[in-house]
């Protein structure tokens, strides 16, 4: 398995996307399948923890994860989004840029405005870059009832921080752009 393993700003992140080539070979998006990863956010450290899952994704026999991770610390990438990840089953995994929100959101969506408000920007710049709406936003429970992703963090919740960063002129403070 082979891992991107990068750490972006929320800046950096949309310029990324914005410049990665995606050619007509490359798969059709349409959806982005959000999850979070059940871990507490106090014990995510940065590489460490992306090579945790690396390790965790390779004992099960995946070639490849979720695409991206959003941490305290930055935007990871993990799996190259041109490739198909597994993150949802068949059916979520096809199309999809698999979204890992880090921490445990079982009982209660995120309430940290920062972190709200950077998966706010990785959803924008996302359906941005593959033209969707929106309603292409999913959850990891949509595809799998079963799932320990949460209820909590559904697709209204994330299309309503979606349009709550909107209307704030899709920014990030400048305190927060420079600090994770």
């Amino acid at each position: 398995m082979i891992i991107i393993n990068k750490k972006f700003t929320p800046n950096a992140f949309a310029k990324y996307v914005q410049n990665l080539p995606w050619r007509f070979y490359h798969r059709k998006i349409d959806k982005l399948v959000f999850h979070h990863t059940s871990s507490p956010v106090e014990i995510w450290a940065g590489s460490a923890s992306m090579l945790h899952y690396w390790n965790l994704y390779r004992s099960r026999g995946w070639k490849v994860g979720p695409h991206i991770f959003i941490a305290p610390d930055g935007i990871w990438l993990f799996t190259d989004m041109r490739k198909q990840g597994k993150h949802a089953g068949p059916e979520g995994n096809k199309g999809s840029i698999g979204i890992e929100v880090v921490g445990n959101y079982t009982k209660e969506p995120p309430t940290d405005p920062k972190l709200c408000r950077t998966i706010a920007l990785v959803a924008h710049v996302l359906l941005k870059k593959f033209n969707l709406n929106n309603q292409s936003i999913r959850t990891h429970i949509q595809y799998d009832p079963n799932s320990f992703c949460s209820k909590a963090m559904d697709g209204a919740w994330l299309r309503k921080k979606l349009d709550d960063w909107y209307h704030n002129e899709g920014t990030l403070t400048p305190s927060e752009e420079q600090h994770t």
